[in-house]
């Protein structure tokens, strides 16, 4: 007597457990910021918008955000195993592989990456000619260490962190550029550190807790 092979998306929880508000305000949060960012255009975002409000399951939100995030929804209800096998067989998550970084640049534009942003284990910052700043006070992560790579240029770069976070710097070199940290080189407990290697050449590189202006836009 022959069986039915099972049918394994059966068993995926992003295809089977359903979404609610939270899963798309925090969507629709990342492709607003999106489109304040000049990545996607404002008809993209209503269009998008629409498929957000319509999606019942994560693998849902997957298809509006994948070339926007490099962490996608569906990652929080798949185990890990589960995660390396869907990568395998769709695009790489860049960010996740430390030969294949997370790249921000910043030509003659500051470059900024704020809010609710999805966090890669390893991201490289090329400040060319302005700043990049990158912000984790609302970020969400279980990431024990987020590696970050500076590539000389004449820009710089800003980390800012919360306060129970830590910024290693022992790994930065510099030439004519300046180093500044005000903030802890140890996480408190198991709070996320971020090393921060490479050289920052003419430009400088600051680490910081939250001040006036990001306790008051996070406050909006």
């Amino acid at each position: 007597m022959s069986h039915a092979t099972p049918d394994p998306e059966q068993n995926d929880p992003a295809k089977t457990f359903r979404i609610g508000h939270k899963e798309r305000d925090d969507a629709i949060e990342i492709l607003r910021e999106a489109a304040g960012d000049g990545r996607i255009t404002v008809s993209e975002l209503d269009e998008r918008m629409e498929q957000v409000q319509a999606a019942k399951f994560p693998a849902d939100l997957d298809e509006v955000l994948s070339d926007l995030v490099t962490e996608l929804p569906s990652d929080r209800f798949r185990p890990a195993s589960a995660i390396t096998a869907a990568r395998g067989r769709a695009h790489p998550v860049t960010g996740w592989d430390r030969f294949d970084p997370l790249v921000i640049r910043a030509g003659w534009e500051s470059e900024n990456r704020r809010a609710r942003w999805a966090v890669p284990p390893h991201i490289r910052c090329e400040p060319s000619m302005s700043n990049i700043e990158l912000n984790f006070l609302e970020v969400d992560t279980d990431l024990e260490v987020i590696e970050v790579e500076i590539v000389a240029g004449m820009g710089s770069v800003i980390v800012v962190i919360p306060e129970d976070w830590g910024v290693n710097v022992d790994q930065l070199s510099k030439t004519w550029g300046n180093v500044r940290s005000a903030v802890n080189a140890v996480p408190a407990g198991r709070r996320p550190l971020v090393r921060v290697g490479g050289s920052i050449g003419m430009g400088s590189f600051r680490a910081r807790f939250a001040n006036y202006f990001d306790r008051r836009r996070m406050a909006k």
